[in-house]
């Protein structure tokens, strides 16, 4: 695919240097153009890795890349988005209302940033573009506390809804937003609903991230891989070598199911998904958990829709923070750069070329 010249602003770099975050990355690279990061060439999983050691290295996730970390620990990760970025629903606002629309993101994400912090534990954060132009402080509030910043897209549209072009413009624009607030590198992408195409990964890496985490390896509405490789793997693809992070799945009558996050993790009973997440680490796999803002607040407004999609929604709202709170106590848990730092070399490769 050809590499779009996308004209974008660094002037909010300026803006950073008397933030605490710059002061405590000083000597920190420049944010690089598209594709000079990492590039689409073919590299060696060991090769990331190492690159990925040193980009973090002087700044606040190297914190939590500990080089003698060779335990299992599983992922924690929150999509950052808010009450009305529900996809797929006749009645979810467009993108030209969203500003219009009363916020819940910023009490909610705050909330979960003082629990990820009584917990002491760092997690990722796969923030929407729109959410981090219209709350920066939450970026950067992040960041300061040590999480990985990654991206979820701009715009919180399907993959297949979009054209190529339409959907490398929208990532990239997105990893752009995010390394102008942080002022370091974002290295991960998910996709909105975990939805993906034929193109997909080959255009994740050639937006200038190294991992992706949007592989959904049961059926659902929209759509799941079930016959992708369950865990962390790194995909050998035409131009380039990109890490993958299916969700955590377990066979329950011969049939893969999720249960780390989401409707699944609010409709499953606490003790289910303790047996499962333990079935997975005796795997030899991390448990890849995920959990959206909205879910802790059993008091955000609703969308109109169907008894169906209603029930997936708002179901259990009021249990998830009791359900996050055990799962931190019970449950190591890193990022997913930290992984790939700490594990990558040793994870299966497969070629997709």
């Amino acid at each position: 695919m050809k590499k779009q010249n996308l004209q974008t602003s660094r002037s909010s770099i300026d803006a950073l240097k008397d933030h605490p975050w710059a002061a405590a990355n000083a000597g920190a690279r420049e944010i690089p153009t598209v594709g000079t990061v990492f590039a689409a060439v073919p590299q060696s999983p060991a090769q990331i890795a190492k690159r990925l050691k040193d980009a973090v290295r002087g700044t606040r996730l190297e914190e939590i890349s500990p080089t003698d970390d060779t335990g299992m620990k599983s992922i924690f990760s929150v999509d950052v988005e808010d009450w009305f970025h529900i996809l797929d629903v006749p009645s979810a606002p467009p993108i030209s209302e969203w500003d219009s629309l009363p916020s819940c993101v910023e009490g909610n994400f705050m909330r979960m940033l003082d629990i990820f912090s009584e917990k002491q534990v760092k997690i990722t954060c796969f923030v929407l573009g729109w959410v981090a132009q219209r709350f920066p402080h939450l970026v950067k509030e992040a960041a300061l506390r040590g999480h990985e910043i990654a991206s979820h897209g701009y715009s919180h549209r399907l993959t297949y809804q979009l054209s190529r072009k339409q959907f490398y413009e929208d990532i990239f624009r997105t990893r752009t937003i995010l390394e102008d607030l942080i002022g370091t590198q974002v290295f991960g992408y998910r996709a909105p609903s975990f939805s993906t195409t034929e193109w997909f990964f080959e255009t994740v890496a050639e937006a200038g991230y190294c991992y992706d985490a949007s592989v959904f390896h049961a059926v659902r509405e929209h759509g799941g891989n079930p016959n992708q490789v369950r865990e962390p793997h790194v995909m050998t693809l035409k131009n380039a070598v990109l890490f993958e992070f299916p969700t955590s799945v377990c066979d329950i009558l011969g049939k893969a199911m999720c249960f780390a996050g989401g409707g699944y993790l609010r409709i499953l009973p606490l003790p289910v998904i303790q047996h499962m997440s333990r079935k997975v680490i005796r795997s030899g796999n991390p448990v890849v958990f995920y959990i959206h803002p909205r879910e802790i607040d059993p008091h955000h407004p609703r969308l109109p829709m169907n008894g169906r999609r209603r029930f997936k929604c708002y179901v259990n709202l009021d249990t998830t923070e009791f359900k996050l709170s055990h799962i931190l106590d019970e449950f190591p848990v890193t990022t997913f750069v930290n992984y790939i730092i700490t594990h990558g070399q040793s994870m299966k490769v497969l070629d997709y070329a």
